[in-house]
């Protein structure tokens, strides 16, 4: 809960059908009503209850027009918003999702496919050399470290839980 009340980033890891974005949801209940809350997705999964939101969907499959992930950043910046909530991370949006980490605005919370939270700064990271080769894995790795949590779930069976906070 104080990682949410003092607007840290957040990297929710796991598995595929771990509760990943059920538990983005539930977080999204625990933040401010009067917060300006933007999604930024490729489907729209995340539920917010704030009145106060915009949702962007940039589909990884349907691209008929010139609007893309950079031009996004640029926008949601102007925007001010209040919690920035990145969907999950993909080869595509990787590298502007970290930008956008690095604007500022806090609350900002993402998902990612991971079997641990040591994996899940590996996999953010990967993904992003996809894009963006120049980096040193090594410095963003650690740089990663600094900046955002990660928030680790896990499946045994039907029971889900976080088994790891980092």
């Amino acid at each position: 809960m104080s990682a949410i009340n003092d607007g840290s980033p957040i990297l929710i890891s796991g598995a595929t059908a771990t509760g990943k974005t059920t538990f983005l949801n539930h977080m999204l209940t625990l933040i401010d009503q009067n917060s300006r809350v933007i999604t930024v997705e490729d489907a729209r999964e995340v539920r917010v209850p704030q009145e106060n939101r915009v949702h962007f969907v940039l589909s990884r499959t349907e691209q008929t027009n010139d609007f893309n992930y950079a031009r996004l950043l640029d926008l949601v910046v102007r925007m001010t918003p209040d919690v920035i909530i990145g969907g999950e991370i993909s080869t595509d949006n990787a590298s502007v999702l970290w930008e956008m980490l690095g604007t500022g605005h806090e609350h900002f919370y993402t998902t990612i496919h991971a079997e641990s939270a040591e994996a899940a700064y590996a996999a953010f990271a990967d993904r992003i050399l996809h894009t963006q080769p120049a980096y040193d894995r090594g410095e963003l790795i650690a740089e990663m470290k600094k900046k955002i949590r990660v928030v680790q779930l896990s499946r045994d069976g039907s029971l889900r839980a976080v088994t790891e906070v980092v």
